[in-house]
């Protein structure tokens, strides 16, 4: 997918050539990325403002990466934010970004393998459970960022069942994936207690095919989906729909 246009990268003299620091749209944090690994794209924007997110919440990302979904969370107000990934090297960048805006009294980057949070929290810790999950199980294998976007250290299952035992009763799940998934996540989801409660699909363009989802689940809760309109990101003409500049924090500067 195509990506707005974010203010020029920062390097600094410390940082390895690939490393740079951007800016996350509509907060304007500073977020610390190496092209070597997995950046961040309109998937974790749209994720982020998904979710409901009640006050004083305790929110947990599985996968975090270099914590974009988590910045973004805190800046829509989370009052603690944990950001979990087994990659020492983006969990150290996601520090690094923490530091730079000043958000250690509320988000944190926790190195550590999703398959084994029972040994670091208890159940029910968390008011929300977000997750970018890798999208390929099967397929040709990606070079760059091979983990995050292919099921190496962890499957779409371990994610479910991570976030089942760490939710609290009534608390949300959300996640985002590619429709040839849905139906697994759908499977998923009634197995671990998680009842799906939001969707919305997410089109290129109105003409085309939906190439991800987005999915809201409550833990222990009641039969009953809302299918919100689709999320299209384009115009006709190529440009940003109102919709994606919403979601990016420029609907206003596109008037």
């Amino acid at each position: 997918m195509r990506s707005l246009m974010l203010p020029r990268p920062i390097r600094s003299e410390m940082s390895k050539a690939t490393e740079r620091c951007d800016s996350l749209p509509g907060c304007n944090y500073a977020i610390w990325q190496d092209s070597e690994e997995f950046c961040f794209t309109t998937d974790a924007v749209f994720l982020a403002a998904f979710p409901h997110l009640v006050r004083q919440a305790r929110v947990l990302e599985l996968g975090a990466g270099t914590g974009a979904i988590s910045l973004l969370l805190a800046a829509r107000g989370a009052a603690q934010v944990v950001g979990v990934d087994c990659n020492p090297h983006v969990v150290e960048l996601m520090r690094r970004s923490i530091a730079a805006n000043g958000l250690e009294e509320c988000v944190s980057a926790e190195l550590a393998d999703l398959r084994e949070l029972k040994a670091l929290y208890r159940s029910e810790s968390f008011d929300l459970i977000a997750a970018n999950p890798p999208y390929r199980n099967s397929g040709k294998v990606r070079r760059v960022a091979t983990a995050a976007c292919h099921e190496l250290t962890a499957t779409l299952e371990d994610f479910f069942r991570a976030a089942a035992y760490l939710v609290k009763y009534r608390g949300r799940f959300a996640i985002v994936q590619l429709p040839e998934r849905f139906t697994e996540c759908m499977e998923l989801a009634l197995k671990y207690g998680l009842q799906p409660k939001k969707l919305q699909w997410v089109h290129a363009f109105a003409d085309k095919p939906a190439w991800i989802f987005l999915m809201e689940m409550v833990k222990g809760g009641s039969y009953g989906l809302e299918v919100l309109p689709p999320l299209i990101m384009y115009n006709e003409d190529g440009s940003h729909s109102k919709q994606t500049l919403e979601y990016y924090g420029m609907a206003e500067e596109a008037e």
